[in-house]
C-alpha cells in the first residue's frame, strides 16, 4: 500500500509538471547560470536515496591542474538542492532543472522549455526497494550528469554556430575543408603555411586553437608529436625563449569515435610552458576525411589560472565536437 501511494504521488506530480507547461510561461526567457542545476528532491524520495544521487551528481572538470596535482575532483555543475515543497516560482525558470522520485525502475525523462525558453528539465526516477540498488543509483546519477553535458555541449555548439567570425568560417573551409562553430570572442593571430593560430580572450582567462594538416600515421605518440611542434612554434610567454609542451606527467584521457562516418581520435590533458610557471588544460582532435582520408590536427588550450574552469571547458569541447569535414 505505501508504494501504491508514492506512485499515485508520483503520477500527480508529473501530471501537474504538465500542467503548468502552458504556452503563456514559454514566453519566459530562462534564468541563472547554463552550469547551474535546480536538484529537487520528490515527496516520495527518500532522504538517504536523494543524498546518494546528490553526491554522486558529478562530471568532474576534465583536464585540471588542481585534480592532477591534488586529487581534487571539480563539478562541472553548480548544484542547488531543494525539496519539492520549496519548488517555486524562483526556480520554475531556472535552464536545467532535476527532478528525484521513487519508482520501481531507473528512468529518466526530459522535457523542453517547459516553464522558460531555453530550458530542460529531467525527471529522474529511481528504484530504492533494495539495498543492492543504491549502487544503480550511484551509476544513474553520473548518467544523468553526462546526458545534462552532452545536452549543454550541443546547445553551445549550436549557438557559437550562428557567431563564428566569417573569416575563420572561410579559412577553414578554404584550406581544410572543414568546419567548426567557434565563439566570436576569437580571432585570426596568424595562417602562414596553412598552420591557423587563433585566439580567444576573456577578461580572466586565454583560449588558443591551432589548425594544421596531418601527414603522419594517425597514432597518439604522432599526435602529440605534431601537436609539440605547432605549440612550440606559435605559443609562448613574454619571456624569450619560452614555449607550449603537453605535460608528460599528467594523465591522457584519449577516446576514439566515429561520428557522421568521420572518425576522431581525441585527447584531453595539461600543457605546460617551458621556461615559464603557466599552464593548463588542452583539448585536441584527428579528424580523419572518410573520402580523401586526409587528416587535420585541432588543438585547444586553456590558461585561466585560479578561476573556476567549468564554463571554459564546455566551451572548447563545445568547439571540438563541431568540426567537422563538409560534404561536397
Amino acid at each position: 500500500m505505501p508504494i501504491m501511494n508514492k506512485s499515485l504521488q508520483y503520477f500527480i506530480f508529473f501530471s501537474c509538471l504538465l500542467f503548468f507547461s502552458c504556452d503563456f510561461s514559454k514566453q519566459i526567457n530562462s534564468t541563472g547560470k547554463s552550469i547551474e542545476v535546480i536538484l529537487v528532491r520528490g515527496e516520495s524520495c527518500s532522504e538517504y536515496a536523494f543524498d546518494i544521487f546528490k553526491q554522486n551528481f558529478i562530471v568532474p572538470q576534465k583536464p585540471l591542474l588542481e585534480t592532477e596535482i591534488y586529487g581534487e575532483k571539480k563539478n562541472i555543475f553548480h548544484v542547488i538542492p531543494i525539496l519539492e515543497k520549496d519548488f517555486n516560482s524562483i526556480f520554475r525558470t531556472h535552464k536545467n532543472i532535476v527532478f528525484v522520485n521513487f519508482a520501481d525502475q531507473f528512468t529518466i525523462k526530459s522535457k523542453k522549455d517547459l516553464w522558460a525558453n531555453n530550458q530542460n528539465v529531467y525527471q529522474c526516477s529511481i528504484d530504492e526497494n533494495q539495498k543492492k540498488n543504491y549502487g544503480k543509483i550511484i551509476s544513474f546519477a553520473e548518467n544523468v550528469g553526462k546526458k545534462i553535458k552532452k545536452n549543454e555541449i550541443t546547445k553551445r555548439a549550436t549557438n557559437y554556430s550562428k557567431t563564428t567570425p566569417k573569416n575563420i568560417q572561410n579559412y577553414l573551409r578554404k584550406n581544410y575543408n572543414l568546419s567548426a562553430s567557434v565563439p566570436s570572442r576569437f580571432f585570426i593571430i596568424d595562417s602562414l603555411n596553412t598552420n591557423l593560430n587563433l585566439r580567444g580572450d576573456t577578461k580572466k582567462s586565454s583560449q588558443r586553437i591551432l589548425v594544421s594538416s596531418f601527414n603522419l600515421e594517425p597514432t597518439i605518440d604522432n599526435i602529440i608529436l605534431e601537436q609539440n611542434r605547432m605549440a612550440r612554434n606559435y605559443i609562448s610567454s613574454d619571456i624569450k625563449g619560452t614555449y607550449a609542451v603537453i605535460e608528460e606527467r599528467a594523465s591522457l584521457y584519449i577516446d576514439t569515435l566515429i561520428q557522421n562516418k568521420q572518425e576522431k581520435i581525441n585527447i584531453k590533458g595539461l600543457w605546460k610552458m617551458e621556461g615559464d610557471f603557466m599552464g593548463g588544460g588542452f583539448f585536441t582532435t584527428l579528424i580523419i576525411n572518410p573520402v580523401n582520408k586526409k587528416k587535420t590536427l585541432v588543438s585547444l588550450y586553456l590558461y585561466a589560472p585560479g578561476e573556476n574552469k567549468a564554463n571554459y571547458i564546455l566551451d572548447l569541447e563545445a568547439i571540438l565536437s563541431s568540426v567537422s569535414y563538409i560534404s561536397n
